[in-house]
């Protein structure tokens, strides 16, 4: 009988060893850029030109569709020109890139995250509070 109880725990404590295999992912740490700043990272300046559209359905509202928002920014490595790149969050329309990489350097890639604040029923965003968050992807 003792046999038995030793057997069954050595069931149960094996049942959380291996589910302790799971893979977790790494949280992604985020750049702030506000709405007319520029930053630097690894000899490249990324600049928030402007938004273009903001149609994202607010929170707290029925909206027909998720909306999206296309955001204008310019990026140029030292040395070369600048190129203006658009960046969408959201719906894609056809023949449209839904790609959101900045620029590579290295094994490296700076892609496009969010536009942050993402707008409420309740109060308008104000066109200079707008924030657009950018990771390095390794």
């Amino acid at each position: 009988m003792k046999n038995i109880f030793v057997v069954l725990f050595m069931v149960f404590i094996s049942s959380f060893v291996f589910s302790q295999e799971e893979k977790i992912e790494s949280p992604k740490i985020a750049i702030k850029i506000l709405l007319g700043e520029t930053i630097t990272l690894e000899n490249h300046t990324i600049k928030f030109i402007k938004v273009l559209e903001d149609s994202r359905c607010p929170e707290n509202t029925t909206c027909i569709w998720a909306g999206r928002a296309r955001v204008l920014v310019e990026v140029s490595e030292k040395g070369n020109e600048k190129i203006e790149k658009t960046l969408i969050f959201g719906k894609v329309k056809p023949g449209e890139s839904d790609d959101k990489k900045l620029f590579s350097y290295n094994n490296s890639k700076v892609i496009g995250l969010n536009l942050s604040p993402y707008p409420n029923s309740k109060e308008a965003v104000e066109g200079a509070a707008y924030i657009l968050l950018v990771y390095l992807e390794n």
